[in-house]
């Protein structure tokens, strides 16, 4: 059993990803696509500490030379951000899915997409602001399951 925890407030200057409670360093994309009718994939992309870029689906072992960091927030500051956590074993069938430590029933689907770039500062504005800037795309989404076989979406973050 594996546990993937996102800490965010929706933008990814304030994002965290957890694997197995350490912070993962060097994360370029995260990629959530679970449905209820049996998709799984939760997939990252992370630069590892030999510097070489890799995918791993998080729940198919421990990814191979993955960078941990310490932790980015204080207890306050991540008091102050939605928790995501998944907990598998790699079946949907033995996931459960939390937000804020509440456990999620009902749900339908889940999808989401974190994807950094980063890009080199060039010119007279890289003399003043830092070597290198993120660009990012970051979608959070949730799909319940009514009892009476309607649906609701609503974001995460």
């Amino acid at each position: 059993m594996a546990t993937f925890i996102i800490e965010s407030n929706g933008r990814i200057e304030k994002t965290a990803v957890y694997y197995n409670g350490e912070q993962i360093g060097g994360l370029r994309e995260v990629l959530i696509n679970l449905d209820e009718d049996g998709t799984f994939d939760v997939v990252i992309t992370y630069e590892g500490v030999d510097g070489i870029e890799r995918s791993k689906s998080i729940f198919d072992g421990m990814p191979e030379k993955i960078k941990f960091v310490e932790p980015s927030f204080t207890e306050d500051e991540a008091a102050e951000l939605t928790k995501f956590v998944i907990d598998s074993d790699g079946d949907i069938n033995d996931t459960d899915l939390f937000i804020d430590d509440e456990i999620l029933d009902g749900v339908a689907s889940v999808y989401v997409h974190i994807k950094t770039e980063k890009a080199k500062k060039n010119g007279i504005a890289g003399i003043f602001k830092k070597a290198e800037t993120t660009m990012s795309d970051f979608r959070s989404e949730i799909t319940y399951r009514n009892e009476d076989d309607t649906t609701e979406t609503e974001r995460i973050f």
